[in-house]
């Protein structure tokens, strides 16, 4: 008998929530048939089995959280070896001595994202005191805003009860609960500041009206990324990542993410090594990131290792926003509606900094920079 844990998928990722099952107890499975899919805060994962065999236990059902070393499923090779396994305990499967957990260990127990740990410590609040209100008793962040020391644990599924009677309870689950716990940990730790800039697109436009012209069909986006990147060749600062000790990574590669709207969610999928294609590769990446995005179908190196995010709101509508910041980058550019004005076609673009890295100068001479290569796009063209 084998039994299989969730690996360590990489990126920092500590649990998964389990998505569905493709195997049931009792089931005979081949090695590398496809048994769960499991969703990440970056991709949903499809595991395969390690081995051929019978489908023993499983250990969670679809919805639950599992945690990066916890084991998934049971998997053996027949009866034999169940009942071998019933008879004899090897020394190293006996059950270990119960011994006294501190409060930190109990802490770690508890389900809760990073940033609401992080709260909770800041805030000197234990989370055993806490009953949460999300899927599996995660702890969210209006369970912690709403706690009292001083009261008994609160059991906030009561409350929930009594709302619903006059109202509907959205649970955060799958990419919903993903995007609710990233935003939090940004928010949470970011100190977050925006500047913004009215560009005048009259030329990008006619630029696109020629490549379509030519059978090239190139939408804004592509542009915006190659603005990016090279601003942030001047300001290499913008180009850099959070480390969990204080500290900030300056990264010497561009690979830029690109917010996708889909059903389930916003996704960001990363164009790697954008400094070195065209807009047309761009444009085509871009196009096969966003349709597979919709369809779930993104691989785990293709939502990693981001370095700046790029979020076009304006193709849906919306003329201003203040993004919120894809952590662990320290900043995000936002693009807005094109608005037809008398002297022409303009529209805002917006920048969301980390100000304990970025000052403010160095963000508005980055967005400066960023409108000047926009406003003569022939030039992220070269």
């Amino acid at each position: 008998m084998s039994t299989f844990k969730l690996p360590d998928i990489g990126e920092g990722v500590q649990e998964g929530e389990i998505v569905k099952w493709n195997v049931k107890e009792g089931d005979t499975v081949k090695k590398d048939q496809i048994i769960v899919e499991v969703m990440t805060d970056k991709v949903t994962v499809q595991i395969p089995s390690p081995l051929e065999g019978k489908v023993l236990k499983i250990y969670h059902k679809e919805g639950d959280i599992a945690r990066v070393g916890e084991p998934l499923i049971e998997i053996g090779n027949g009866v034999s070896e169940i009942q071998s396994d019933k008879s004899e305990v090897k020394s190293e499967d006996k059950i270990p001595e119960k011994k006294l957990e501190t409060k930190s260990e109990e802490n770690m127990r508890v389900l809760a994202p990073p940033g609401i740990r992080r709260m909770a410590r800041e805030r000197g609040i234990d989370l055993t005191r806490i009953k949460g209100s999300g899927p599996n008793g995660r702890i969210m962040l209006y369970d912690i805003e709403s706690f009292n020391e001083v009261s008994p644990p609160v059991d906030n599924k009561e409350r929930i009860q009594e709302i619903k009677k006059n109202s509907e309870i959205v649970e955060m689950k799958g990419l919903r609960r993903i995007i609710s716990e990233k935003m939090t940990k940004s928010k949470s730790i970011i100190p977050h500041y925006s500047v913004a800039e009215e560009v005048d697109v009259s030329e990008l436009l006619k630029i696109r009206e020629t490549l379509k012209a030519n059978g090239i069909n190139v939408s804004f986006t592509p542009f915006f990324v190659k603005a990016a990147v090279l601003a942030l060749k001047e300001f290499p600062y913008l180009n850099a990542r959070s480390l969990d000790d204080g500290k900030f990574e300056l990264l010497k590669y561009y690979n830029i993410g690109i917010a996708v709207d889909t059903q389930e969610g916003l996704t960001v999928a990363v164009i790697k090594n954008a400094d070195r294609k065209s807009i047309v590769e761009i444009a085509r990446e871009i196009e096969d990131l966003a349709s597979r995005a919709r369809e779930g179908k993104l691989k785990l190196e293709e939502v990693k290792d981001s370095t700046f995010t790029v979020t076009n709101v304006g193709s849906i509508g919306g003329i201003f926003s203040t993004p919120i910041i894809n952590y662990p980058e320290v900043a995000i550019l936002g693009v807005h509606r094109v608005r037809e004005l008398p002297n022409g076609k303009y529209m805002f673009i917006t920048l969301s900094a980390d100000h304990r890295l970025i000052d403010g100068a160095m963000a508005a001479r980055f967005i400066v920079k960023v409108k000047k290569y926009l406003e003569v796009p022939v030039t992220v063209m070269v």
